[in-house]
């Protein structure tokens, strides 16, 4: 069991982490937020940079103290908690390296995804878009000239910020192998480094992002006892893993049939099954590859008859795809083609032709479930924008990679994968050790790869229908397919896909089994395909493999039996076991004359795109009390939503502001520009209060008008006045609503009248200005009467 870090983050001063991009004509620069609830968080990834810098300065001067030429253990811990890479090719031809270059080390310490609000305060807020948007607000900025002072030209910026005196809470482990020893010097340098994080974010050096990291768990905060033992005699860290030996273990005889077992994944974060780069653009996959799943799944089942199973194909781990309809979703197939004009009109081009006067184009994404109700269904993406910051320029840089993105499968997407195994390998219940949580694919240490995992066993499926001689066989590939031709190289020759199946029939028991391609057919489409490449790496050997060129999953073809009789057993063998090459990986999946490729699209065929990242489930909403985590920010982020709904009310009330001033306008503009001096005392009681206001208009000699003063400023009831009669609706905290008016209860009187005075002076100019303008128009009309009635 892994070694829990609690981590509160206490943000002191109103913060920034963006997405790196802003809104035309209003946000030059956006707050990054969640997909599930929209709020401002903060990314593993950011924590990890500030806190791995306060780490090292903290081991510096540990390493300083101890011994300045020794063997640097603080360093070396340092490396170990947060990994460890080397200079990025591009930078590494400038210099000579000082020593010699390191395979590199992966983080020991892990999060358990970014730092969010505490407890129900995140849903408490998304369920209200007013409370939603009190959690930002938006600052201006602008750049100035540095010889003249003044503000430069087309300069002005409008920066959103989240808003500071908020507590964000996430969750990070440490590896269970660590010895007493070890994990509490893991935990002393990991406290000194949060002692040492001071800020975060963006333009942290101006006074934004002012924090303070706080550590939890067993043995947090290290007592002074603590610190000093561990700092007076440090152990190293655990030696770094070597890459493993070769499995040397035999294949153990198996039994008829296979059995079956469906991983059922749920994304809690973000999944990059990295597929290309393209520019700054790191492009994640659909779906996570067998090739992904497969070191998972041997980890976790620990047996060396699984491992000698997986490389012999008796082990099979399919490819996780989107579920659709409540199984597992399979690639469109490439022989579906769309109507360019109905988007919910399909055709099966190996059994239909287009109709005439309509344009049809290819599908090339997407998933169909294998039910007779054909639904095109494709996953959501979310886009992350991250960089890389050089030490001694602390800013991004292009030699370390500069600025990057990441489009990654949304998190709430559901993934469905299959493990197959032949019967009698395996000890009874092995699938009972899949179950759990998982971290899959790149940057799995903080923002990305945090999979729910639960394994079920399944029955077997239908058997398809036997083929004979003259018959068609129709394939569909569910995955990659790797086929060689006579001379060993990659091929993506039908009749090499033919020779393939020919010789995968043979091993299931049917001989004597002559396939021909079909390759054209009038109006028909039989065969078609793309070919697929694969950039493969080895983790263990750290060195690139071979690239997998193959066919595409989608594909289809078709094949005429020209010999032999192919039985319903053999085509469920085959489709259990696949064909090609790697197959314990997930390649080589595929369906023999499925009904989807057999029959015609039905008519009520749609697109969806999968909206289980943006409508999950929100547990009922309730108010927090003092005790509660996340009490403080809430008592924040409501105050917020209570000063701009105040203000926005008050708008609306200046539209009529005889229906709140009444009488009192008929006073000069001095007069009610007076009342001004009465905003700073609006806090005072109302005895105090009235006494003030009659000091003020003693002068005056009107008192109806200081009765009026008197009962608008000390009497009325501002939130009457206002008609704020949702004022429960934006409370978060339980005693919000009977402590929030009498707190704000001066400030809105004063942006009551601030309102209401600034549309009574806007109407009185407005008027006086249409009165000049009437005065001068009768002026020039009497001019000209005068001028027409002089002699000529």
């Amino acid at each position: 069991m892994s070694h829990t870090i609690s981590l509160t983050l206490r943000m002191l001063s109103d913060w920034h982490i963006g997405t790196g991009t802003g809104q035309h004509g209003r946000i030059n620069r956006q707050v990054l937020r969640d997909e599930e609830h929209q709020l401002p968080y903060v990314p593993a990834k950011s924590l990890n940079g500030v806190w791995r810098d306060g780490c090292e300065i903290a081991a510096r001067a540990l390493d300083a103290d101890a011994d300045p030429g020794g063997s640097q253990i603080w360093h070396a811990w340092v490396e170990y908690l947060f990994g460890y890479q080397p200079t990025s090719p591009s930078a590494e031809p400038r210099e000579i390296p000082a020593v010699p270059a390191r395979h590199p080390r992966p983080a020991a310490l892990r999060y358990l995804g970014p730092l969010r609000f505490p407890g129900a305060l995140g849903q408490a807020i998304a369920g209200n878009p007013r409370l939603r948007d009190a959690v930002t607000f938006v600052k201006p900025g602008v750049a100035h000239d540095p010889v003249t002072g003044a503000a430069r030209e087309d300069m002005l910026r409008f920066d959103e910020m989240a808003r500071g005196g908020t507590t964000l809470e996430g969750t990070a482990e440490l590896p269970d192998e660590l010895s007493e020893e070890q994990l509490g010097c893991a935990r002393a340098l990991l406290w000194a480094g949060a002692r040492l994080v001071e800020g975060i974010g963006g333009k942290r050096r101006r006074g934004s992002g002012r924090c303070r990291l706080d550590l939890g768990g067993a043995g947090l905060p290290p007592s002074s006892d603590d610190l000093a033992r561990w700092t007076a005699s440090p152990v190293p860290p655990p030696v770094p893993e070597q890459p493993p030996a070769p499995d040397s273990a035999e294949r153990r005889s198996a039994s008829d049939g296979w059995e079956r077992v469906v991983l059922r994944m749920t994304l809690e974060t973000p999944l990059l099954a990295f597929e290309r780069t393209v520019g700054n653009l790191v492009q994640g996959r659909d779906h996570a590859p067998g090739w992904m799943l497969l070191g998972p799944v041997l980890r976790r089942l620990d047996s060396s008859a699984a491992a000698a199973a997986a490389r012999c194909g008796d082990l099979v781990v399919t490819p996780a795809t989107p579920q659709v309809d409540g199984a597992q979703g399979r690639p469109v197939p490439r022989a579906f083609e769309r109507d360019k004009d109905e988007r919910n009109v399909y055709l099966n081009r190996m059994v239909e032709g287009p109709p005439n006067g309509k344009a049809f184009k290819r599908v090339r994404k997407g998933y169909v479930s294998g039910s007779a109700n054909v639904t095109v269904e494709t996953p959501g993406f979310v886009l992350r924008m991250h960089n890389t910051i050089q030490d001694e320029l602390q800013r991004p840089t292009e030699d370390l990679g500069g600025v990057h993105v990441y489009q990654a499968l949304a998190p709430g997407t559901v993934l469905v994968a299959e493990v197959r195994v032949r019967r009698g390998i395996l000890d009874t219940g092995w699938w009972k050790s899949l179950s759990g949580r998982w971290r899959l694919g790149r940057s799995r240490k903080d923002d990305y790869g945090l999979v729910s995992v639960t394994a079920e066993p399944i029955d077997s499926t239908p058997e398809p229908t036997p083929v004979t001689s003259g018959d068609r066989l129709r394939v569909w590939l569910l995955s990659d397919v790797l086929v060689r031709d006579d001379r060993l190289a990659p091929s993506d020759d039908p009749a090499d896909f033919a020779r393939l199946l020919e010789r995968a029939f043979v091993s299931a028991g049917a001989e004597g089994v002559e396939l021909a391609p079909v390759l054209e057919e009038r109006d028909r489409r039989p065969t078609s395909y793309e070919i697929a490449r694969t950039d493969s790496w080895h983790r263990g050997w750290r060195l690139p493999r071979p690239v997998l060129l193959g066919f595409a999953a989608g594909g289809c073809l078709t094949f005429e039996v020209k010999a032999g009789h192919v039985g319903a057993d053999v085509l469920a063998e085959v489709e259990r076991s696949g064909i090609g090459e790697r197959r314990g990986e997930g390649f080589g999946q595929i369906r023999i004359n499925d009904p989807v490729l057999m029959n015609k699209v039905p008519t009520g065929t749609s697109e969806r795109r999968d909206e289980q990242a943006d409508t999950p489930s929100r547990p009922a909403v309730h108010r927090l009390s003092a005790v509660d985590p996340g009490y403080a920010g809430a008592r924040l982020t409501e105050t917020a939503a209570w000063r701009a709904e105040i203000w926005r009310l008050a708008e609306e009330r200046a539209a009529q502001p005889d229906k709140v001033l009444g009488s009192l306008l008929e006073l000069s503009a001095t007069r009610l520009n007076a009342l001004r001096r009465l905003f700073g005392h609006l806090d005072e009681e109302s005895e105090q209060l009235k006494a003030r206001i009659t000091r003020l208009t003693k002068r005056w000699k009107a008192p109806k008008t200081t009765a009026s003063i008197c009962t608008l400023l000390a009497e009325n009831d501002v939130w009457e006045t206002l008609k704020f009669n949702d004022r429960d609706g934006l409370c978060l905290t339980v005693d919000g609503p009977d402590v929030l008016p009498g707190e704000l209860r001066a400030e809105a009187l004063r942006s009551l009248l601030t309102a209401c005075l600034a549309a009574h002076t806007r109407v009185k100019a407005h008027s006086g200005e249409a009165h000049t303008e009437e005065a001068h128009t009768e002026e020039a009309h009497t001019e000209e009467a005068h001028t027409e009635e002089a002699p000529v």
